[in-house]
């Protein structure tokens, strides 16, 4: 076992992997070696560049790839296949888990639990390439309709709705997704705006860094803008979860229907409808308000 060495594995979505990149920031300047397993990240690698991102663990070959790692972390147990000696260095950090916190608070805080660090960052170590410049097009707003679950998600009519408030007010709009979701926007878009669908997270990053603002859903697309230091807006179907997951880097502003839909069945449908496109537009103006541009 190589004393110092922490592997990280990587979740399920982009947000939660810019999350668990904390982890591995806060490792490296503690002087301990972090090895981040996530395929996503990986098309990030060169904007960590202090940090070793490799491929998500399968899991017939896990035993042999984390048998040298003094810390594991993941939050969850140990998966079946894990062998008793490595299960001994596994750090299940789900219970370390705070209420009233964001997640990115609490990424550092499990940094101070579990590697012994006073004062841990909650910075995602996060290098832009030298050759962009940030918020070079200081008036482009990035519009994120998309996330995982179609229950996150604002009408894709008020999305519209507001892209032309902007419009009219001298902003250049831009819808943007995954390369994967642009056949499904076209003929919702149509050529009011132009349309991008990227084919990685890297190209992604780069243009959202030289953008101005960022307006989307809960989403791992908030939080990548947010990474970048990019004002954004972030859009949440309730307040409760919204002061968990909401983006915690730089300038962000969020928002969430005033009314309070009981029921998690009936709340997942209907709160997208008590959201007004004026709500969303004073919440840009809030956010673009701290701006000097």
């Amino acid at each position: 076992m190589a004393v110092g060495a922490v592997a990280i594995l990587g979740g399920q979505g982009l947000g939660d992997n810019l999350l668990e990149m904390i982890l591995a920031e806060n490792a490296y300047r503690a002087g301990l070696r972090a090895t981040m397993f996530c395929s996503r990240m990986c098309q990030l690698a060169v904007w960590f560049p202090q940090h070793s991102i490799v491929p998500t663990l399968s899991a017939d070959v896990c035993n042999h790839e984390l048998s040298d790692f003094q810390y594991i972390l993941f939050p969850k147990r140990p998966w079946p296949a894990v062998d008793e000696d490595v299960a001994l260095h596994w750090v299940n950090y789900e219970n370390m888990y705070r209420k009233g916190v964001t997640r990115a608070e609490n990424m550092a805080d499990i940094c101070r639990q579990v590697f012994g660090i006073v004062k841990p960052t909650k910075n995602s170590g996060i290098i832009p390439p030298a050759d962009l410049q940030h918020r070079r097009n200081s008036h482009r707003v990035c519009i994120h309709p998309t996330s995982a679950e179609i229950s996150k998600n604002w009408l894709p009519e008020k999305y519209l709705a507001l892209g032309a408030r902007l419009l009219a007010e001298g902003f250049e709009v831009f819808f943007i997704m995954s390369a994967a979701e642009l056949g499904e926007w076209k003929s919702v878009v149509g050529t009011k705006f132009p349309l991008l669908g990227f084919k990685t997270v890297d190209e992604c990053a780069a243009f959202l860094y030289e953008s101005g603002y960022f307006i989307g859903n809960d989403s791992g697309g908030g939080h990548l803008a947010s990474c970048l230091d990019i004002p954004t807006l972030s859009i949440h179907g309730r307040k409760g979860k919204a002061s968990m997951w909401r983006p915690d880097w730089g300038q962000v502003e969020v928002v969430t229907p005033r009314i309070n839909v009981p029921g998690g069945s009936l709340r997942q449908h209907l709160w997208k409808y008590f959201l007004s496109v004026a709500a969303v537009e004073r919440g840009f103006y809030r956010l673009a308000g701290q701006q000097n541009d």
